[in-house]
């Protein structure tokens, strides 16, 4: 799998837990999710991000 969006940690506890498939799908197989500085692929806030690869 490749690198799922990135999210910051309000939008990935507010949406992407519930709404992004790729990010149920890692959660589903036991992927540990990673942060990095970027920008939030839902907000466009620089934060640090949270993502899985």
């Amino acid at each position: 799998m490749g690198q799922t969006a990135a999210y910051c940690s309000d939008c990935y506890n507010k949406s992407a837990r519930t709404d992004d498939a790729a990010v149920k799908a890692a959660e589903s197989e036991g992927k540990v999710p990673m942060t990095k500085q970027g920008t939030c692929s839902k907000c466009n806030k620089a934060a640090t991000v949270v993502y899985y690869e």
